[in-house]
């Protein structure tokens, strides 16, 4: 039986939305489409000035969701001389806002774990640091550990292949999905079907 096959490594873009330059009102984006085959990160804002007293608005298409049900909005206290995550993971982003001009030059981008929709974990290839550490992946909003790979001190790489059907990311609920957290992890391969 032949099986989709797509991989996904984690990155990040601190302005992939909005280039640094002063923020006021609905911001003009650079991009939308965030996440490959419905992945996705968290909307990472960044500014150099005291923007704490600032509201920002970030209205996409959450990671896990079907339909018009992914379509959310959700509010971001502003950043002071510092960078702040949203608390969804997007796939794609229609819009940001600012609720008053910024003080500082600002920046929007994604970052954070790599979160994943309904898909099969089918292989995972990684490059350490040579410190102990893991990659894991957890199912969300549940929070339980639905495979966690050790590394162990002095490995540098390691290809995991994953037998048979693989390992669900998710239930079929709408709005589950999952994210990778890597700790002394360099980089990651995902593959999956």
């Amino acid at each position: 039986m032949q099986y989709d096959v797509w991989a996904v490594s984690p990155e990040s873009d601190d302005d992939y939305f909005f280039a640094s330059g002063t923020a006021s009102g609905t911001l003009s984006l650079l991009a939308n489409d965030l996440g490959y085959n419905g992945t996705g990160y968290q909307v990472s804002i960044t500014s150099d000035g005291a923007d704490a007293d600032k509201t920002f608005t970030v209205t996409g298409v959450k990671v896990g969701a079907v339909g018009y049900d992914g379509v959310v909005t959700e509010s971001v206290t502003g950043p002071s001389a510092t960078v702040v995550y949203s608390t969804n993971y997007y796939t794609r982003v229609d819009s940001v806002a600012i609720s008053a001009t910024s003080t500082g030059n600002v920046k929007v981008g994604y970052g954070g774990d790599l979160a994943f929709p309904r898909t099969r974990i089918k292989g995972v290839y990684f490059v350490s640091n040579g410190a102990s550490g893991s990659v894991v992946f957890t199912a969300k909003p549940s929070d339980t550990t639905i495979l966690k790979l050790a590394v162990a001190s002095g490995t540098l790489s390691q290809d995991m292949i994953i037998p048979g059907e693989g390992i669900l990311t998710t239930k079929s609920k709408n709005g589950d999905f999952a994210i990778m957290t890597l700790t002394n992890v360099t980089n990651a391969t995902v593959v999956c079907g």
